[in-house]
């Protein structure tokens, strides 16, 4: 069962990242915007770190009663980590001299909100099912 709850998991990230990417690309190219960075990048990056953190609480759901308790504030801190590292990956784009533009903020936090809100999604499938 956990095994079929973890590819579920993959597939459907996959799907998002297909899905998100290249129509979020058809749309840049079709208004001719570019941007200081590659979406690829930021679309990867999402895809999986949100693919690590929901097979982990999965994870973390089937085998740690201890812990199954807890997964609401755990993913709170696993936010605040993601995000973290998102900055540190990303510094280039988010702490240099280039101005980005509104498009470019929005092209940034697309991805960011459509992997947020899957996580949040499986989360709270994992909570229901464990409470």
């Amino acid at each position: 069962m956990l095994i079929k709850r973890l590819l579920n998991y993959f597939v459907i990230i996959a799907v998002l990242f297909f899905l998100g990417y290249f129509l979020h690309s058809y749309i840049i190219e079709t208004n001719d915007l570019s941007h200081p960075f590659s979406l690829l990048h930021i679309y990867l990056f999402q895809a999986i770190a949100t693919l690590i953190i929901c097979g982990s609480f999965e994870i973390l759901a089937t085998f740690s009663k201890r812990f199954a308790e807890q997964l609401g504030f755990i993913y709170l801190a696993t936010m605040v980590g993601k995000i973290g590292l998102f900055c540190l990956v990303f510094n280039n784009i988010l702490f240099s001299d280039i101005i980005l533009t509104k498009p470019d903020s929005l092209s940034l936090l697309i991805p960011i909100f459509i992997y947020l809100f899957y996580e949040v999604i499986v989360i709270t499938k994992i909570l229901n099912r464990n409470a």
